[in-house]
Order: structure tokens, then sequence, then C-alpha cells
């Protein structure tokens, strides 16, 4: 609902085309709006805000005030997952097109395998070591104590 609301001074307004007192508006005016609303916060939230933006306050109806101000507080809470949702999965993607990047990946590859190959010459020397009685290990001297 869109409501023409313009302010003409400090205490009278023209509300769709017809002048009202401040008072008329925010009191009668305002409750006729409401309950044309009914249930609809929705259009109960774009009254308020047309009131509002005019300078008109609505907080006189506090029932209605405190629907309108719990359903602006869940679109508030909404957008802002969908911003830190929105922001997580964006620094995601930044992450993975960094990921696949080929040098990224030879890179990787080459780390990984120079590390498989020291744990393959570490475990070779412990069997080497082993095959001779334990002694020649690295670490130990001919009286088998640890240096």
């Amino acid at each position: 609902m869109k409501l023409n609301i313009v302010r003409l001074s400090e205490t009278k307004y023209e509300v769709q085309g017809q002048e009202v007192s401040k008072e008329f508006a925010e009191g009668v005016m305002l409750s006729g709006l409401f309950a044309a609303c009914g249930r609809n916060i929705d259009r109960m939230t774009e009254i308020c805000d047309q009131y509002e933006a005019a300078g008109l306050s609505p907080k006189a109806f506090a029932e209605e005030y405190r629907k309108v101000s719990i359903q602006r507080a869940e679109i508030a809470r909404e957008e802002a997952k969908r911003r830190k949702d929105a922001e997580f999965f964006a620094e995601r993607n930044r992450q993975m097109s960094e990921a696949c990047d080929p040098l990224a990946i030879a890179r990787k590859k080459a780390e990984r395998e120079a590390k498989e190959a020291k744990i393959r010459a570490h475990g070779q020397s412990i069997r080497a070591a082993r095959s001779g009685g334990g002694r020649a290990l690295m670490g130990y001297d001919e009286n088998d104590t640890w240096i």
C-alpha cells in the first residue's frame, strides 16, 4: 500500500490528498490503516516505513509496532546470514581457484613425492639396520648404548 504523505507544517500533514493534523494521522488514520492490513505484517511494515519517512510515529499502536519490529529484525538477521554465506562462499571459491592453479598443483605434487621418497629411504635404512642384528642402527654404538 503506497501512501502519499506530505508534511505541510509541524502539525499539519497531507495524507492521500487530505489535510490532517499530526495527532489524527498518528491516531485515527493509522488505526484504520492497521485494521485494513489485518494480519498482513508486510503491509504493516510498509505503512510504518512510510510514516517514519514522513516524520510521523507509528509507536502509538504498540502491539502492531512490536510485530513490525520483529519482522524487521528477522529480515535483518536473514540478510546478515545471506551476506555472511556469500562472503564465505566467495572466499572458498577464491581458495579453490588458487588450488586449481597448475603451477601450485605441480609444486604440491613435487613436495608430496619428495616427502614420500624421504619416508621410503628412512624405512629402507631401518630395514637394512635390522638385518645386521640391530647394532647398525644409527644412534647406537657397539655396546648397544644410545649416543
